[in-house]
């Protein structure tokens, strides 16, 4: 057995991320490890990888204990990762990215450039890579910047290739060729851990299946035993929500975004309606786009086509600070980095986007910003010790009270909410809840995007489906399981 778990967990202010995992992984084999969102296979990627120590158990390499205590001694033991986010240098040619981490050799004290590019065109031949190593990365495609981080993986001796994603990037054709080269990864001996959301992947390259669910592993199946509807009831638990229920009837449309795509084509072709009246729901695996759709039609993020219409009227250049004039906000998955200002004072940032209906000639007027801000705190129940303390001070739950105030005081007509109740405890979520069926049940649209699918099933009157940058089946939440929305995804 080259790789060997026991007893692993791994736990974050006290709560399990991964607990008691066992898992084993061969030689030679391709192992698929499978999960909904947040079910910890990043977490025990980045234990494998030294990016985290672990709290309990142990990691057994070829029969021997294994520490990890940091990326350098993860990859000298042989273990190499390439994430969904590509880390090589732009400006850097194929040959100095290979060698990144490693020592230059050297001759006559000058360095050997002949003898680098000659080990790392021998080894792309080996693999069966084809490389030009003297390009830059920024002017290689997404494919061959793929392999060239599987060349510099391999110039580290490397025994198990952890692949995250590998193909979120690529098109059909292109993925195709990394296939091949994964395959000749497993016959030169080379374990393989391949992560990924997309089923057909999994059951075409791999030997065994292991499925995570809530931190915990449920099991490791033979691939050639197991079906695609198998795997994804055994990551769920097939969960029936309690929807909230909608206090009126669904209204006219208020948002409608047709075949959206991004500039940098991770949305490719995405339509979404949002009503008066209701909660609509967008789900979509990691990677799936569903952030970058709202940021399109809010206007953060540039387009390459697609159009939004607002209230009957086409929008033709948005921008934040026209959506907010048009009565469209954004609560951002982002809160610390997007949607406040931690320096500055509670008062600060919930008077922050509305500042312009309390100034006169270009002077905000204290007498009418403090109380308006004050009855919005109190409205949302917010616990702090006084409007003036910094924002960056407050718990996770009320910075997003907060972030909700200031949306608040602009008075939207459409809510665009990634993550809304992200980080933040059970009472915040449940408040967060009723706040947008409120806003629902006064005739604004809100559009939902969760990665937590309970989450969805329990808020939403429609469930938006949104695969690899596009948006597929619109679902109603009557009697919606959990099992029945995952199997969409995984078409």
């Amino acid at each position: 057995m080259l790789l060997e778990t026991r007893h692993l967990s791994k736990q974050f202010n006290g709560i399990y991320a991964l607990k008691d995992i066992n898992f084993s992984l061969e030689a030679g084999e391709i192992h698929g490890l499978v999960g909904e969102n947040g079910a910890g296979k990043s977490t025990l990627i980045k234990i494998l990888t030294g990016v985290y120590s672990l709290d309990e158990g142990e990691v057994l390499w070829n029969g021997g204990a294994l520490p990890l205590r940091s990326p350098s001694e993860s990859r000298k033991a042989g273990i190499s990762v390439i994430h969904q986010d590509r880390t090589l240098v732009p400006t850097f040619s194929g040959v100095e990215n290979a060698y990144l981490g490693m020592p230059y050799p050297t001759r006559g004290g000058r360095v050997d450039w002949k003898a680098m590019r000659r080990r790392v065109t021998e080894l792309a031949e080996t693999l069966g890579i084809e490389l030009e190593p003297d390009k830059t990365a920024a002017e290689m495609s997404p494919p061959q910047r793929t392999c060239l981080e599987i060349i510099r993986a391999m110039m580290n001796d490397c025994q198990l290739l952890i692949l995250d994603e590998p193909t979120a990037s690529l098109t059909d054709r292109e993925s195709e060729l990394l296939f091949r080269i994964i395959g000749n990864l497993k016959a030169r001996g080379t374990a393989i851990l391949y992560v990924t959301h997309r089923m057909d992947e999994i059951f075409r390259l791999t030997d065994r299946i292991t499925v995570f669910k809530n931190g915990e592993m449920v099991g490791t199946v033979a691939t050639a035993e197991t079906s695609r509807e198998d795997l994804i009831a055994m990551m769920t638990d097939n969960w029936v929500a309690q929807a909230l229920s909608s206090g009126g009837q669904i209204g006219e449309t208020l948002l409608r975004a047709d075949h959206i795509s991004s500039r940098d084509g991770i949305v490719r072709d995405a339509s979404l309606e949002a009503h008066a009246g209701e909660i609509l729901g967008v789900f979509g695996l990691g990677g799936s786009g569903r952030t970058e759709l709202l940021e399109c039609i809010y206007g953060y993020r540039p387009m390459a086509g697609g159009t939004v219409t607002l209230c009957g009227k086409q929008e033709d250049r948005l921008t934040p600070a026209r959506a907010i004039r048009r009565g469209l906000a954004l609560i951002s998955e982002d809160r610390r980095g997007k949607a406040m200002i931690g320096s500055l004072s509670v008062r600060e940032n919930v008077a922050l986007s509305s500042l312009g209906d309390f100034a006169s000639g270009g002077v905000v007027s204290a007498k009418k910003e403090k109380p308006a801000v004050l009855e919005m705190l109190k409205r949302l129940q917010v616990r702090m010790a006084g409007p003036e303390q910094r924002a960056v001070e407050l718990s996770g739950g009320n910075q997003q009270k907060v972030v909700f105030a200031k949306t608040l005081m602009n008075r939207p007509k459409v809510f665009l909410c990634d993550e809304p109740t992200q980080a933040v405890d059970v009472m915040t979520r449940a408040e967060i809840h009723r706040l947008l069926r409120e806003q629902a049940d006064q005739g604004c649209a809100v559009v939902f995007v969760s990665s937590d699918l309970k989450e969805v099933l329990e808020v939403a009157d429609r469930v938006q489906i949104i695969v690899a940058g596009r948006t597929r089946e619109l679902l109603e939440n009557k009697g919606l399981n959990a099992q029945q929305v995952l199997a969409k995804c995984y078409q």
